[in-house]
């Protein structure tokens, strides 16, 4: 009787101490809240603290587990967010003089539009959606030399999309795609030789709709993800996570100096109060990082056509 009482005391002694560690726990979680909330504040406040008017490169951030605390706590996008367009074709010469003056080897620009289909475009079935992509890739000989043939056109094709989709990424690569916006259009037309063209836009046959069609792409480019938290997930991509992760378009672990240079001159650009860089703005980062002066904006006239070929689909022939 004496032990059947011993041991129902320690049963009920056990029970209030489950009651109090459970306690503890909900207030370890709570404190534990606290630090990350402290965490996402102190994310926050590394960009905003950074007021140098002059051009600096920035090579150290906080980890990744410090922007996912400043992701879930304070906003789901990145800090520099609402600084962080720029002008397309100047992004895209902006890259490909990083990679020159990196390597010391030349590289290209391509400008190549596609169309992704959903559905096959055979004559009689059924086309679920028709979208039209346009890219501008940066690369190398070896890198673009699979798109040598599509540079300066647009092919009514889902082939070459999901071709570009699936494989124009990785070391000396990257592909830009262009942001849709009918306010501020990117400049690039493309005929498609049918009287319902729109002069100075891109034009192609919508295999969805059955009729030919005109898309506006941006001349700016907002370079932060909207959907970081995705582009986080280790369940795919790129193995090596970091900081090149924030930007909307794919750089591979061994170009992620060019995401800490394009990060370095959004700052740059916020702390200015800068709308549009001009070319005294690109000389002073060029000469900041390399010592040279450059012609980014000529050299994106040059270098990026006003003008694409259109090349129908080579099932409907539109």
């Amino acid at each position: 009787m004496d032990k059947i009482n011993a041991l129902t005391r320690e049963i009920e002694y056990l029970k209030k101490q489950k009651v109090e560690a459970k306690k503890l726990i909900e207030n370890l979680k709570h404190q534990c809240d606290l630090k990350y909330g402290e965490i996402a504040k102190a994310y926050e406040d590394f960009y905003t603290r950074k007021l140098n008017k002059e051009f600096v490169l920035y090579n150290d951030f906080p980890s990744l587990d410090a922007l996912e605390a400043y992701l879930f706590r304070i906003s789901n996008k990145f800090p520099l967010h609402e600084y962080g367009s720029l002008n397309i074709k100047e992004l895209a010469e902006i890259i490909k003089h990083l990679y020159q003056f990196r390597t010391g080897k030349e590289y290209s620009i391509f400008t190549i539009g596609a169309v992704e289909l959903d559905g096959e475009p055979v004559y009689g079935g059924q086309v679920y959606s028709s979208k039209p992509h346009l890219y501008y890739m940066i690369g190398n000989d070896k890198t673009l030399e699979p798109y040598s043939e599509y540079n300066g056109k647009f092919v009514n094709s889902n082939k070459l999309y999901l071709n570009i989709y699936l494989h124009a990424r990785g070391r000396n690569i990257i592909n830009i795609e262009a942001d849709r916006d009918y306010r501020n259009f990117a400049g690039i037309e493309c005929l498609t030789g049918h009287i319902f063209d729109k002069p100075g836009l891109l034009n192609y046959y919508n295999e969805c709709y059955n009729q030919y069609m005109t898309f506006e792409t941006s001349d700016q480019k907002q370079i932060f993800s909207n959907n970081i938290r995705s582009s986080l997930n280790f369940s795919g991509g790129y193995k090596i996570k970091g900081i090149k992760d924030v930007i909307d378009f794919n750089i591979h672990p061994f170009d992620s100096y060019i995401a800490k240079v394009l990060i370095s001159i959004i700052i740059y650009k916020r702390n200015n109060n800068i709308q549009k860089l001009s070319n005294e703005d690109y000389n002073h980062i060029f000469d900041v990082l390399f010592g040279e002066k450059v012609d980014i904006v000529g050299d994106s006239k040059i270098d990026i056509p006003k003008r694409l070929i259109y090349i129908p689909n080579e099932k409907s022939g539109r």
